[in-house]
């Protein structure tokens, strides 16, 4: 078996074609979900296999790379990134009818945001999407869906890929205009309309309020991980995004409507 990245504590393991990872009172929901986008026609996702009686989900193997890092061309280009955007789009139209098709107790990790249009994946990061030969081909973990408005999702999309990170930010290696046109590529590749474009600012520093909060309150409660997170200065590094974001203002709406 081999550990992945993105595992704590060796949590996640690759064996062959299978992934295995810790499951929580969600994971049921989430193999339902991934069942109905499957079914739907979307690829890009781990097809569910099971939940052991020791408390772990085994899911497939989502092939291709995933990498953070701008500096590298997986990430840094502007194929991935139009190809990252239209994923997004895909998955969206794949997620469509499952709230209103789904007939058991609905579980999630996040709280759900009104209206619930249709399920979000929570964190469509670059460490989440999957890449072969420059191109995004695949989308894991799941375990941050929930039901919100599309734009919920496309707001943390685009703050991740553009991204609209403040200069304090590790991996914000993009001057403000790269930032601007890329969240602006980004958005063209997804099809957003021009009132989705409207209020993506504000919806992006409002997802990264909520994001601060859920961070804290789970350090609050004693979650380890999330103590040693705030410990590290990160729910500060989001709220200088905020604080970024803001700065940008019409600047970013203007270039957003083109």
């Amino acid at each position: 078996m081999e550990a992945l990245e993105g595992g704590r504590d060796g949590q996640i393991w690759r064996d062959g074609n299978t992934v295995t990872r810790p499951a929580g009172p969600w994971t049921p929901t989430v193999h339902r979900f991934l069942a109905h986008i499957s079914a739907a026609g979307f690829v890009g996702a781990p097809v569910p296999i099971g939940i052991t009686e020791a408390g772990q989900e085994i899911v497939s193997f989502v092939e291709g790379r995933v990498s953070e890092d701008f500096r590298d061309p997986l990430v840094g280009s502007e194929r991935m990134l139009r190809s990252a955007a239209q994923l997004l789009r895909d998955f969206h139209a794949a997620s469509r009818g499952f709230l209103e098709s789904d007939r058991q107790a609905q579980v999630w990790m996040l709280e759900p945001r009104e209206p619930r249009e249709i399920v979000c994946h929570g964190d469509f990061a670059p460490y989440n999407v999957a890449g072969d030969e420059g191109v995004a081909v695949g989308l894991i973990d799941f375990d941050t869906i929930h039901p919100a408005p599309a734009l919920w999702d496309l707001a943390y999309a685009v703050y991740r890929w553009a991204p609209l990170f403040s200069s304090g930010h590790q991996g914000g290696v993009f001057a403000v205009e790269t930032q601007l046109s890329r969240a602006r590529i980004f958005c063209d590749a997804y099809g957003a309309t021009a009132d989705e474009r409207r209020h993506l600012p504000g919806m992006i520093a409002e997802r990264l309020r909520t994001l601060v909060a859920f961070m804290r309150g789970r350090a609050e409660a004693g979650d380890e991980t999330f103590v040693e997170d705030v410990e590290a200065g990160e729910a500060a590094l989001y709220l200088a995004d905020i604080a970024h974001v803001g700065g940008l203002g019409e600047r970013l709406t203007d270039t957003l409507l083109g």
